[in-house]
């Protein structure tokens, strides 16, 4: 299990970041929204607030998160807890009763919370490897899912960070499901009328975490 970063190492690393790839994410913002997505840029210690208010305007009284550790905000999760939030566990057991019991606690939860591998600008794309405390559901099986993500995860282009990736053979290895996701689900299936949410979230807000 990785370590949660302290605050002060956050503020270190997107102070670096930040600079490097405003254009990224600006091209990145345009491309989301054109997708119906959300983007909101927020400074790293108002964020546990921001998510709070979020989960309040959709009347949501729990969030199916990410570990800690996965997230990029310290104290998220404990905040959210003190908000009285509830957090259920996302890993879900092999046999009944629990699992059935874990699956219908799990689909009465409405909104999402993950933080992100990497934000590809030129397609308002999201990517989520899933793994042990980053549950897919967390993204998937949800109304609304909040994606949290720092300047230095985005990258231009699914080529650019596949490049970065070649270098890493541990990381693809050690993938077990990779989701890619550009905005809420639609689909236009029936009646050739686009419908939002159908297969997937109707919303999805991306927050970039700012010092």
């Amino acid at each position: 299990m990785l370590p949660t970063p302290s605050l002060d190492t956050l503020r270190s690393t997107l102070s670096e970041a930040s600079g490097r790839h405003s254009s990224l994410v600006e091209q990145f913002a345009k491309e989301l929204r054109a997708l119906s997505g959300v983007f909101l840029p927020e400074r790293v210690e108002k964020i546990p607030a921001l998510v709070t208010q979020l989960l309040r305007d959709r009347g949501a009284d729990s969030v199916l998160a990410w570990q800690a550790e996965s997230l990029p905000v310290p104290g998220l999760l404990d905040h959210l807890r003190r908000e009285g939030v509830k957090v259920p566990g996302a890993e879900i057991p092999l046999d009944d009763p629990m699992r059935s019991q874990r699956l219908q606690e799990i689909e009465r939860v409405r909104v999402g919370l993950t933080g992100v591998d990497a934000v590809l600008a030129d397609t308002g794309t999201l990517a989520l490897r899933s793994g042990p405390g980053r549950s897919r559901l967390a993204s998937l099986s949800v109304e609304a899912h909040i994606a949290l993500f720092t300047a230095d995860q985005i990258y231009a282009s699914w080529a650019d960070w596949w490049d970065q990736l070649n270098a890493r053979a541990e990381w693809v290895s050690g993938a077990s499901n990779l989701t890619l996701i550009s905005g809420p689900s639609r689909t236009a299936d029936i009646e050739m009328t686009l419908t939002t949410g159908v297969h997937g979230p109707g919303e999805v807000i991306v927050v970039l975490v700012q010092i």
